[in-house]
């Protein structure tokens, strides 16, 4: 499984900040799905990509993850 996350380079984002994004996904998504791999870059537009998901529950699951892991910013202290 694959996820590529893009961040509209507008919003002007450090790159530590995502490096410790990153780690936060890595740490939430990695014990349910060992073989994921995370993409995190700057664009021209916001957006999520999944590639390799299987079934629909592991989709919405993993969204939900990446959902909560934005909403509690307590990764980004």
């Amino acid at each position: 499984m694959r996820v590529e996350i893009m961040i509209d380079k507008e919003q002007k984002i450090s790159q530590s900040t995502l490096d410790a994004l990153e780690s936060e996904l890595l740490k939430n998504l990695l014990p349910q799905y060992p073989a994921m791999a995370i993409r995190i870059r700057k664009g021209g537009a916001t957006g999520v990509e999944l590639s390799g998901v299987r079934q629909d529950e592991d989709k919405k699951n993993v969204m939900d993850i990446l959902q909560s892991v934005w909403e509690d910013d307590s990764w980004q202290h």
